[in-house]
């Protein structure tokens, strides 16, 4: 279906059903991309299922987590999956997901290395390069985020949302929740807090965005700075819930005292994955644009930066889905997941 993107320009997008027991709830799956196109996926009725994606069909690796990892619950589903190194058939795979210890009756958001066999169909966890602390309540299971940005094979950048935790505006009591952190297998940095829920990450060069969902609004584009404070939940432009939510901001309409988004969204869109579209492309006059994923508003949102700091124009352009993940195929072919359990593929229509 084409989109009207401008007078300059349209969208073209391939919509695909997934096979049903892919989507668990009405929660898309998370999103892998290959070197070769394909593309790896994960959810399913167990929410905790890799899948193979390699033309238009589906194709069972194995399980993520275990069933005692997780109770009956979306929410508990694989946040993100990002490759580390890529061989002719074989993965090394981080692969981040909610946790749920039964002992003690909570979850915490963890990021497991696996190895995954595309020719016998097999995934197996390696090692563990992130745990979460506190383990939060399980009533409180929400605002997970787990996105992650490769930078090498050997490391990456994590995002943790606060779970909706009742003492996060404790700071001592936060822990790794509402962080932007850079993991290794022997090592957990954490670069920035402040953070509500950032469900999208992107580098552009030596710098770091993310963006995050606020509360009614406040949906935030950052540019993340070492040892940062971004702000939650003290402060917010977005607005409170009701006084039984977990925790009110301290105060709304402003930042004052703590760091500035680069650009904030009132009302909300509910912000997703971020994608620069290549240098040199397909995409023409976009080409280099950030784009971002929304839940709320079922769009595509087009951002060009006039510096690294500094936000120019800014367009959406609806695609009627919730997007869930989104990633940058090898031409340069955007592909969305969505809630309603579609592979959306997106290109300019000139």
């Amino acid at each position: 279906m084409p989109v009207a993107l401008g007078e300059e320009l349209e969208l073209s997008i391939q919509s695909k059903d997934i096979d049903e027991t892919l989507v668990e709830s009405s929660r898309g799956a998370a999103l892998g991309v290959l070197k070769d196109g394909s593309l790896l996926l994960g959810g399913g009725n167990g929410g905790n299922l890799l899948y193979h994606y390699q033309d238009s069909k589906l194709f069972l690796i194995g399980e993520i987590s275990n069933q005692s990892e997780r109770i009956r619950d979306s929410r508990f589903g694989p946040t993100d999956i990002a490759v580390l190194k890529q061989g002719s058939k074989s993965l090394d795979l981080l692969i981040s997901y909610p946790q749920l210890s039964k002992v003690r009756k909570c979850v915490r958001l963890v990021a497991y290395r696996y190895n995954a066999d595309l020719e016998k169909k097999t995934v197996v966890k390696r090692e563990s390069w992130f745990k979460g602390k506190p383990c939060v309540p399980i009533g409180a299971v929400q605002h997970a985020a787990g996105r992650i940005e490769i930078i090498d094979s050997e490391s990456a950048y994590l995002t943790t949302g606060d779970l909706g935790f009742r003492r996060i505006n404790q700071v001592p009591a936060r822990g790794y929740l509402g962080g932007v952190f850079k993991i290794t297998k022997r090592e957990i940095t954490q670069i920035s807090t402040g953070h509500r829920n950032p469900q999208g990450i992107l580098t552009i060069g030596k710098n770091l965005y993310v963006s995050e969902h606020g509360p009614r609004g406040g949906d935030e584009l950052n540019l993340i700075e070492a040892n940062k404070d971004y702000g939650w939940p003290f402060v917010t432009y977005g607005k409170p819930y009701t006084s039984g939510d977990y925790v009110i901001p301290s105060k709304t309409g402003t930042h004052v005292g703590y760091q500035e988004p680069l650009y904030q969204w009132s009302p909300s869109v509910a912000p997703t994955e971020l994608v620069q579209l290549p240098k040199n492309s397909i995409w023409g006059d976009l080409s280099t644009q950030i784009v971002m994923g929304t839940l709320a508003a079922k769009s595509l949102i087009f951002i060009k930066l006039q510096s690294p700091n500094i936000v120019g124009q800014v367009r959406s352009y609806s695609v009627n889905e919730r997007i869930r993940d989104l990633d940058l195929l090898p031409t340069g072919e955007m592909v969305a997941t969505t809630d309603g359990g579609k592979l959306l593929f997106i290109t300019p229509t000139r």
